[in-house]
């Protein structure tokens, strides 16, 4: 059997697409997920390719308090696949970002609007 290193390493730098979501799981530790658009140019238009992103504790708590929606930031963290059974015994999945890193490259100023979204 071939034995290889493979690295999994993700460095992605777009505008976050929606308010992030921030809550306490299992006890008390902080997770945000928000959703990193990357714009590319297709033809005469532009297109989005979107990807979800999660963080934990202390950058959580920072995503939470920095950012909202159109801010420009830097993800760097890893690939992972999240796989679990629907209500209807039907397999599902899903792919994410697990951030090891954020950058706050631009950051919007955060509005009474922003909360409502």
């Amino acid at each position: 059997m071939l034995r290889t290193k493979c690295t999994n390493q993700v460095i992605l730098t777009g505008f976050v697409g929606e308010k992030v979501d921030h809550r306490k799981v299992k006890g008390d530790i902080s997770k945000a997920t928000f959703f990193l658009g990357l714009p590319y140019e297709e033809g005469d238009r532009t297109e989005w390719e979107t990807h979800a992103v999660e963080s934990w504790r202390g950058l959580a708590d920072l995503c939470k308090s920095k950012l909202t929606k159109g801010s420009k930031v830097l993800v760097q963290g890893q690939l992972r696949l999240s796989r679990w059974t629907d209500a209807n015994e039907q397999p599902q999945s899903r792919q994410y970002i697990e951030a090891e890193r954020v950058e706050f490259i631009s950051l919007k100023p955060k509005s009474d609007s922003t909360d409502s979204e």
